[in-house]
């Protein structure tokens, strides 16, 4: 009678066995891929440390085929017999998994994606992580190629490269400037919203159907006393800009303007109009923030390992409220062995390149480190496009 319960048992514990191990392996498949993504966008910093050129390949897709079987059965002898055991009714069971995984790996290659790559990112991106709550100072120190503006002097930029001496530094306090803004909400961070207006003559006024028309696309229509000129207005969203105001309090034409001088620029350019008279406005700014590229940013973290380290630099005297400020962006540590508390680490040419949990260099805030690679992570998710719209040869193992 045991061996009958635990057959029983068995048999019942083995139909609940196929959800179990595919959720563990939905789990598992899941944070390898994540870690793969991860140490490769390290690995690539490390060949960026020594010039060498950068490549990436994608997991495109993970199928994996389970295969569950069990069996129960009976056997034994019937009549009479001298001994018990040649009478006794011997149970028989098994169970087992199999697991067929099939991992697809594409490399990411070719014109497209070298160009996205290589072309400057466009303040959506910013935006964008922005809005998600990432540190303004923190994602521009990663994205920003330095900051261009008139002053006395003329035409000036100051560009985030320590190798520049105090332009660098200029630029650092810029940041600060901005993200003190921002942590006193004090920072407007946004698309410039305005009204745009076309004058139309006719000789008649707009019939039912033309109105019914305009109203679809977003316009408005607004016609004299004679009916002869009309007035078509719609509201428009325009460019990015950072301000230390609210741009709605404005007139319309001066958000128009406003705009009209933000599209002049590139789209791998942001509009900044930090005015006096309004808070933070002692330490005025009216200029663009120059964008970098994916690639550019990945030789900047590769050259702050050695090669062009970044400097401490402490905020400008009117700038009030003190933000975090790490000496580096993103620390990769590189050691002759694997360290013991990293988060992501990866070798290279016989030397280790880390990512730590704890950063040990001094100045470098805690938790930073790993919110500057999750912006890296999260920049470069955005520069790649949808593998399955360009055709690139696959590798498939099968395991």
């Amino acid at each position: 009678m045991n061996s009958l319960l635990r057959s029983l048992m068995f048999i019942i514990l083995s139909g609940c066995l196929s959800p179990i191990a595919m959720h563990r392996a939905v789990i598992e498949y899941d944070r390898t891929v994540s870690y793969v993504e991860a140490d490769l966008l390290l690995l690539n910093i490390a060949r960026a440390r020594y010039h060498r050129p950068v490549h990436f390949t994608a997991v495109s897709s993970v199928a994996a085929t389970f295969d569950f079987r069990t069996s129960a059965g009976i056997s034994g002898g019937l009549g009479r017999a001298p001994e018990a055991a040649e009478r006794a009714v011997n149970l028989e069971y098994s169970a087992s998994v199999a697991e067929n995984p099939t991992i697809t790996i594409v490399p990411i290659t070719g014109e497209e994606f070298t160009k996205r790559v290589l072309r400057p990112l466009d303040e959506d991106k910013f935006e964008f992580l922005v809005r998600q709550g990432y540190d303004i100072n923190m994602v521009l120190r990663l994205m920003a190629r330095g900051i261009a503006f008139d002053d006395e002097r003329g035409p000036l930029v100051l560009f985030n490269a320590p190798s520049q001496g105090e332009g660098y530094r200029e630029f650092r306090r810029r940041l600060l400037h901005l993200a003190g803004l921002d942590a006193e909400r004090q920072l407007f961070v946004g698309p410039i919203l305005f009204e745009e207006s076309h004058t139309v003559r006719t000789n008649r006024p707009p019939n039912p159907d033309e109105v019914v028309a305009a109203l679809e696309k977003g316009f408005r229509w607004e016609g004299d006393d004679e009916g002869k000129v009309h007035t078509v207005r719609r509201k428009a969203v325009g460019r990015l800009v950072i301000a230390n105001y609210d741009p709605a309090r404005l007139s319309n034409e001066e958000r128009r303007h406003l705009h009209e001088e933000a599209q002049r620029a590139p789209l791998d350019s942001i509009l900044v109009d930090i005015r006096p008279g309004n808070p933070g406005g002692d330490y005025p700014l009216h200029g663009s923030i120059l964008l970098r590229s994916m690639n550019a940013i990945i030789g900047f973290v590769a050259r702050s390992i050695e090669e062009e380290q970044e400097l401490m630099v402490s905020p400008d005297v009117r700038t009030k409220t003190v933000v975090r400020n790490p000496a580096r962006t993103l620390e990769i540590e590189e050691s002759d062995s694997k360290p013991g508390d990293y988060e992501f680490s990866v070798p290279f040419d016989g030397r280790y390149y880390s990512v730590r949990k704890y950063p040990v260099s001094q100045g470098m805030v805690p938790s930073w480190n790993q919110e500057a690679f999750a912006v890296l992570s999260n920049l470069f998710q955005m520069t790649v496009t949808d593998l399955t719209k360009y055709p690139t040869p696959a590798i498939a193992i099968t395991k």
